[in-house]
């Protein structure tokens, strides 16, 4: 339609049938300009943003900042200013004191379940993972766009006032849930705001920050008792927010061969040169304590000073147990330093390792009171995929219908065997669809990232809803 001044204006039109009128209406529902060039009319649309690169939006959020390359050489982390976005081809949880300051995050690999994405989530700043070069990319002193809802990056001096808001939180329903709901926690910084979420406890307390942050600066050997006394003091702050609500404590999962965690060890103990591979699945979980009890020993004392501080909510998890032997070992350290004698004390284990389907039973009569599905490693070894790098593929993703299999059997088995039985992977948090499928085969409880608890509410209480509808139908 072209107008008295000449424009061309592009009109969308319909037509609606109103109770009240006998005739339909018409209306107008939009109206926008065109610019004429000889007889082609083009839309004049708002400008596109130039975007830089693309990646996996893995924590939510917008910062504009300059950002940081850092590529190889990590021994300056320390130094590296204030406000900035690092841009690195991978992150470790010994980061975590130069994340503690960034303003967002840019990895070249990784996915939701890689452990940048996850401190990110945690420390409330924009991740994206996966945005392959972006390290060639883009230049240190760059001051860019960090887009962590869409995964992208632009720059700035093109993008002024072109930024996406911040997806607000659902506001969480006020009905009941039969289904537990808690929440994943690492960071003392996080009590506050997770503690107020209508959660019912912490379903699984990460250990690696804590006593890395620690390690940063000293050796194992070097300041025993120092660390023993930052840990008690760091568990009993989530004991005493969530009492009397429990709070499962996983032991250290020492699994990353990087620099500060060879502190972990005994001088003794550490290897003459570093092992460069970044996923050192030999010495994953509880097989450490078996080579070296020194820190799982420190840990049971830490929880013991806790409890015997009043607050006998806390528990204990055994991460990445591969066999009955492993448990055997940890029970018999447990029971000597006095916490499996407590009433109120679990011990349960970290269901990751496919081999805890086969050997359930075992499990059972050797002692476990509990036991929590970590989706996140049960995927990878199921399927033969990293977590760390995407590999969606040829269906292995954690929606395959041998890792769906691999959770119904670990329900089934702890509800027969009459335990209790979460999960507290990202797989829910992904894929909320899976959780009608976990609230019908009996899960206890879902632990989610608190930024996830209002969605993941909801996903129950519908999940919850379905089922009694079913249930009520099948009866009439």
């Amino acid at each position: 339609m072209k107008t008295a001044s000449g424009q061309y204006n592009n009109l969308q039109w319909t037509l609606t049938q109103r109770e009240n009128l006998e005739t339909p209406q018409f209306y107008f529902t939009q109206v926008s300009k065109t610019v004429k060039y000889g007889k082609t009319v083009i839309e004049n649309s708002p400008k596109v943003r130039s975007c830089l690169l693309k990646g996996l939006a893995a924590s939510p959020g917008v910062e504009i900042a300059l950002a940081q390359i850092i590529a190889g050489n990590y021994r300056h982390l320390q130094e590296i200013p204030k406000g900035r976005i690092l841009v690195t081809k991978n992150i470790t949880p010994d980061w975590l004191p130069v994340l503690r300051k960034a303003a967002g995050v840019v990895t070249e690999v990784g996915t939701m379940t890689s452990h940048g994405a996850i401190i990110a989530r945690e420390l409330g700043i924009p991740a994206i993972v996966g945005a392959t070069n972006a390290t060639q990319l883009l230049k240190t002193g760059e001051e860019i766009v960090i887009d962590g809802n869409k995964g992208e990056i632009y720059p700035h001096s093109e993008n002024k006032g072109a930024i996406s808001p911040t997806p607000t939180s659902l506001t969480i329903p006020d009905y009941p849930i039969g289904t537990k709901l808690l929440v994943n926690l690492s960071l003392t910084s996080s009590i506050a705001n997770a503690a107020a979420l209508p959660v019912d406890g912490v379903g699984l307390l990460r250990s690696e920050l804590m006593l890395l942050e620690f390690l940063s600066e000293h050796f194992l050997d070097e300041g025993t008792e120092s660390l023993l006394a930052k840990l008690t003091e760091s568990i009993a702050q989530f004991a005493a927010a969530f009492a009397p609500r429990p709070v499962f404590y996983r032991s250290l999962d020492r699994g990353r061969t990087t620099a500060n965690e060879n502190r972990l060890l005994p001088k003794a103990s550490r290897p003459v040169e570093q092992i460069n591979t970044e996923n050192f699945l030999g010495y994953r979980g509880t097989y450490n304590y078996l080579l070296d009890p020194t820190l799982f020993d420190l840990e049971l004392e830490a929880l013991k000073r806790v409890r015997a501080e009043g607050y006998t909510n806390v528990n204990l998890m055994l991460p990445f147990v591969r066999s009955v032997e492993e448990f055997t070992f940890c029970r018999s350290r447990v029971e000597k330093i006095g916490l499996y004698r407590e009433q109120s004390f679990q011990l349960w284990i970290a269901a990751e390792v496919p081999s805890v389907i086969f050997l359930f039973p075992e499990y059972l009569r050797a002692g476990i009171q509990g036991m929590a599905i970590g989706t996140n490693d049960l995927t990878q070894l199921i399927l033969g995929v990293d977590r760390e790098l995407p590999f969606t593929h040829g269906g292995l993703q954690q929606l395959n219908p041998a890792f769906i299999r691999a959770i119904e059997q670990l329900i089934t088995l702890a509800r027969k065997g009459g335990i209790p039985c979460s999960i507290c992977g990202q797989a829910p948090v992904t894929h909320p669809d899976l959780i009608e499928h976990l609230v019908r085969w009996g899960i206890t409880s879902i632990s989610v990232e608190p930024s996830a608890v209002a969605t993941t509410y909801r996903a129950i209480a519908r999940a919850e809803q379905r089922l009694l509808l079913e249930t009520t139908r099948s009866k009439k």
